[in-house]
Formats: C-alpha cells, structure tokens, sequence
C-alpha cells in the first residue's frame, strides 16, 4: 500500500464532529468570532468606586469582554471591610489588602458593594477598554 503525500486538498465541503457527523467546515467569519472570544482584547479598564455613604451600592455599568474575567480588589486605604453581593444581600467579605474576587459576568453592575465606612470602595481591573 503506498501513501500519497504530494496531493493537494483544493476543498473542504464538510467535516466530522467529535460524535462522526458531517458538519460545515469554519469560514472566515467563524474563524473571526472564535479569534475575538480566545483572544485577548486590547486595552485594559482600570477604575476605582468609592461609597458615599453606609447602605448598599450598585457598581459602575462597566461591560466585561466575553471571556474576560474582572477583578474586584480591596483598597489598601479602606478603613474597614468592604461585602460584595447583589442589591438585597451583601456577603462576600473583602477585608485587607489584597483580597480579590473574581467575577465573569456581562457587566459589573449585577454587584453591589456596601463598607462600614463611607468613602472605603474597591478597585476595578479587566482586559478591554470601555
């Protein structure tokens, strides 16, 4: 049996899934989409939000990137602790200097925060620009 290796593949109609079936194969504008999901987005969003007062705080409508994951981060000049959650509970603590918690979601405003202090907050750090 001899193995051909100086043909040339002009086509590709369809290809195999992982179960066997035949499926499209990925044009350009797939190619593209899976490049912007995988890929790292340029820029960087760098914020910082304070509160005003003692009751809870709705974060910055800041969009995440698909893919991306924010960084929620506890100031080092906070006078106390700073809780994380959403506008009816607040449980996450953030409570010293580099405390962080990571949050995938489309957007930074489904997170409220609330401080003991007025004017304790947190930083803000994802890839993409706004």
């Amino acid at each position: 049996m001899t193995l051909e290796t100086t043909g040339k593949v002009e086509r590709i109609n369809v290809v195999q899934d992982g179960n066997g079936d035949d499926q499209p194969p990925s044009n350009e504008q797939r190619q593209k989409e899976i490049q912007k999901a995988v890929g790292n987005p340029s820029g960087a969003t760098i914020r910082t939000h304070t509160t005003g007062g003692t009751a809870a705080e709705q974060l910055p409508n800041l969009s995440i990137p698909d893919g991306v994951t924010a960084l929620v981060v506890y100031l080092p000049a906070n006078s106390g602790d700073v809780f994380l959650g959403d506008a009816d509970d607040q449980f996450i603590p953030l409570t010293d200097a580099g405390h962080v918690f990571e949050w995938e979601g489309a957007t930074l405003s489904d997170l409220h925060i609330r401080t003991n202090t007025a004017g304790d907050g947190v930083g803000i750090i994802f890839e993409g620009g706004q």
